[in-house]
């Protein structure tokens, strides 16, 4: 039966994502909203910026760790930021000009990840052709940020969303794929996930009965894990998703 949805993950995949600056743009999208919250009359105290960026260090390295989190389970990030803006007094602030400082914040940490020039393009022709096209991805900032992140940079190519942010389960775990599934509107082998991740995007996608298509890196995941994984399918451009959603 012919593939009628892709869905893709998004760093390494969609967009640049290993290797990027995330310490010292967090430290700037931090500093800014600390700097704005005091305009706004909170009280940040010393440490503030530096005690946030540790705990997202800290969270962030449990969360992808088997050991620490074996059922692949999602942090969350936006009860963190709620945390965060209690302890420097924001709830006695304006909201609106609170929610504007955190998302200026979030804005900056989501445009670490720079998309491919070859996206948008490659994007443009699988909906020409009639595909349905699906975010499926591990990521922990917030929902609204994410989707913040596609109006701007992809904006106009995707159909619907599954990140981990908002169904609290990371991939490879079953319940990520269901909710992509869910909102698909077709059986699993109709689905083509895309995706660079060995474990998390082929073997779980394959699991949850999607065709399943690598998208190489190099010198991010392990040479056996890739070699093990075996995919439906393999490209290095993404241009090249044309003809293999077609031939599958």
């Amino acid at each position: 039966m012919a593939i009628k949805v892709i869905t893709f993950d998004w760093g390494d995949t969609l967009a640049a994502n290993y290797g990027m600056p995330y310490v010292e743009t967090q430290r700037r999208a931090f500093r800014r909203l600390a700097a704005d919250l005091t305009a706004l009359g909170c009280t940040v105290g010393e440490g503030w910026v530096q005690a946030c960026i540790a705990e997202i260090e800290l969270t962030w390295q449990r969360s992808i760790s088997k050991e620490h989190n074996p059922e692949h389970r999602e942090i969350d990030m936006r009860a963190m930021f709620d945390r965060w803006l209690g302890e420097a007094g924001a709830i006695g602030a304006d909201p609106h000009a609170v929610k504007l400082a955190l998302d200026r914040c979030t804005t900056t940490l989501t445009d670490t990840v720079i998309p491919f020039t070859e996206a948008a393009p490659a994007l443009s022709v699988l909906k020409a052709r009639g595909y349905r096209l699906g975010v499926l991805s591990h990521v922990p900032w917030p929902g609204d940020a994410c989707r913040g992140w596609f109006d701007r940079h992809l904006s106009g190519f995707f159909d619907f969303y599954s990140l981990s942010c908002e169904i609290g389960w990371i991939k490879p775990n079953p319940r990520h794929f269901r909710h992509a599934l869910d909102q698909a509107g077709c059986a699993p082998h109709e689905i083509l996930h895309v995706g660079d991740h060995p474990e998390r995007d082929v073997l779980g996608g394959k699991a949850a009965g999607f065709k399943t298509c690598l998208r190489h890196t190099e010198n991010i995941h392990g040479v056996d894990a890739l070699a093990r994984c075996q995919p439906d399918a393999d490209i290095i451009r993404l241009r090249e998703l044309v003809d293999i959603a077609k031939a599958l």
